[in-house]
């Protein structure tokens, strides 16, 4: 009897999924202030990934989103034990869970709801993989969210593409947002909402009942909440720019006897807010304010003295400032110093972190070894 199963094999053609250009990428995440504070569905870490390395690539100066993004799979596992051939189960979950992806849009007044869909399955430019490629449409009736966006937040993927728990990536995102203030207070109800324990939907979008009847909510037990978003944040940014001590605010009154409940969340960075302009201080000092000077002659703005001279010390930015005068004294004249000088002051900070990073790694690793060593000898 003839096998009458629907089969999965295509019956057009597999269009071509090549890459087609070489992605560049900035270094950070900017986005519309209303989707890092949305309800977003907890999906994979790859899933994630992929979307930073896509935002990743949109510019200040892009009008609109391009017909298509691309990306190497070797940027989506970097910080895994997960080799590119065994990754393929990997990719295609996030993109099933990406496809998957709706963003809701509703009026204050709840008399207006309706949906878009993330990505754009509806071309033939397809979403897909093909030989370490991915291939991402994004949807253009969204452009206005992550092109041009008036009011955004934005978050660096040094550390974020890295870390293993869709909470620490949620935490990441949104202690960025704050980091000029150097805290996050925010309702319980909030929160649960932002780290997507909400009430339980069935597939009509409509809120899941028990038996009783009362609705299904995700860790409902404030205490269970905390136990089950938390703990791995506060691991994983340990040591981070996003480091935080969190704090449990009650209600001051309550109407019936009991315990008093949990009404807010508070998460202090514990590097405290970022310095949007220069110190005092720094101008003041004889040594640092004459660096400053002279970083400033170069076209340096302050933005970047602020964010990487303090990782730099003096010494590496007296470095640059040698490099700097050797090579205008040379055939090849710095024309353009404010772009010259800048990217190559922020490359040489980013480098300075991650060797920091590394410095941190080998010493933690030297003392374990030492302390081996140190019960080795113990023992016998």
């Amino acid at each position: 009897m003839a096998d009458k199963r629907i089969s999965r094999v295509p019956t057009a053609p597999m269009l071509e999924l090549d890459l087609k250009y070489e992605p560049e990428y900035r270094g950070e995440v900017k986005q519309h202030w209303n989707v890092t504070f949305a309800h977003q569905k907890k999906i994979s870490v790859y899933g994630k990934r992929i979307m930073a390395r896509v935002i990743d690539q949109i510019r200040d100066n892009d009008y609109q989103l391009r017909d298509f993004y691309q990306l190497h799979i070797s940027s989506i596992l970097e910080g895994t034990d997960i080799e590119p051939e065994t990754a393929y189960s990997k990719i295609k979950g996030a993109l099933y869970e990406l496809a998957d992806v709706k963003w809701e849009f509703e009026s204050i007044e709840k008399k207006e709801w309706y949906f878009r869909h993330l990505l754009d399955t509806t071309r033939e430019q397809r979403v897909g993989y093909k030989d370490g490629i991915i291939t991402i449409l994004l949807n253009p009736q969204l452009a206005p969210y992550l092109v041009k966006a008036a009011h955004f937040s934005k978050f660096p993927l040094h550390g974020y593409m890295n870390l293993k728990s869709w909470y620490s990536m949620r935490f990441f995102e949104i202690l960025a947002a704050w980091q000029d203030k150097g805290y996050w207070e925010v309702p319980v109800e909030d929160y649960r909402q932002y780290m997507d324990c909400w009430y339980e939907y069935d597939k009509r979008g409509q809120v899941k009942k028990g038996k009783t009847g009362k609705a299904l909510m995700k860790y409902p037990n404030t205490m269970l909440l905390i136990a089950n978003t938390m703990k791995e944040p506060e691991k994983e940014l340990a040591g981070t720019d996003f480091e935080f001590t969190f704090t449990p605010i009650y209600e001051t009154t309550r109407p019936t006897r009991g315990r008093k409940k949990i009404i807010r969340f508070r998460f202090e960075l514990k590097k405290g807010p970022v310095l949007k302009d220069i110190p005092a201080s720094w101008l003041e000092n004889a040594a640092t304010g004459s660096i400053i000077a002279r970083l400033r002659e170069w076209k340096v703005t302050d933005a970047n003295i602020v964010k990487y001279a303090p990782i730099l010390k003096q010494e590496g930015a007296l470095e640059l400032l040698k490099a700097w005068e050797l090579k205008n004294r040379s055939n090849r004249h710095i024309d353009d110093k404010l772009r010259y000088c800048n990217a190559a002051f922020v490359r040489a900070g980013k480098q300075a972190l991650e060797d920091a990073k590394q410095a941190k790694i080998d010493a933690k690793n030297e003392a374990a070894e030492a302390k081996l060593i140190v019960q080795q000898a113990l023992n016998l």
